[in-house]
């Protein structure tokens, strides 16, 4: 069942608010849980629901990566030294904040298993993601080297692009993740 078939179908009632999957990051929703967590659990309180959210949130970086990673292999991609353009690196989209980034465990598990991974983001600073994470974006993606890409931050930029030009940077094989849902249901390979 797709998610977003069903988040259509629970905004159906009048009080749905549609939470909607992807990464959770920056300065504020990935780090006040623990504020408050850290506090309850002072005064006696074991907040488990709000601890097991933040559990979800903090494995969905590898949970994206695997599932990259499966459809490659499904595709008959090889892994090790395949190559993966991740498209975006801020903590949300049409925003330079770069602050507690969860795409930064999306890249680090795709070089855990073994991909040589690209990130191009056309709204965060080129010198800050590489002092604070140790990635060096790139400007342009080159066209058909990638078995995988990975349309992580859906920045306007990226939103303006047609399933054509985004699968214009796959070689034969290649494999598009369209995290955030943002492109037509059936243009990309894989969505959450």
């Amino acid at each position: 069942i797709d998610t977003h078939e069903v988040l259509a179908a629970a905004g159906t009632k009048w009080n749905f608010l549609p939470f909607k999957p992807g990464l959770v990051g920056g300065h504020c929703i990935g780090v006040d849980p623990y504020y408050f967590t850290h506090k309850a659990q002072a005064v006696g309180c074991h907040p488990q629901i709000i601890l097991a959210g933040r559990r979800t949130n903090e494995g969905m970086g590898p949970y994206v990566a695997s599932e990259l990673v499966k459809a490659m292999i499904k595709a008959g991609q090889t892994i090790a030294n395949a190559r993966v353009l991740v498209m975006g690196f801020t903590f949300k989209e049409n925003c330079p904040d770069l602050r507690n980034t969860r795409v930064m465990d999306v890249v680090k598990e795709l070089q855990d298993f073994g991909c040589q991974v690209d990130v191009a983001d056309c709204w965060a600073d080129n010198s800050e993601a590489e002092h604070e994470y140790g990635i060096k974006l790139i400007d342009e993606p080159e066209a058909g080297v990638y078995d995988g890409v990975l349309l992580a931050v859906p920045h306007k930029e990226y939103c303006a692009l047609s399933t054509t030009e985004l699968r214009s940077y796959l070689n034969a094989g290649g494999v598009l993740f369209d995290l955030k849902s943002v492109l037509p249901l059936g243009d990309a390979d894989l969505r959450l």
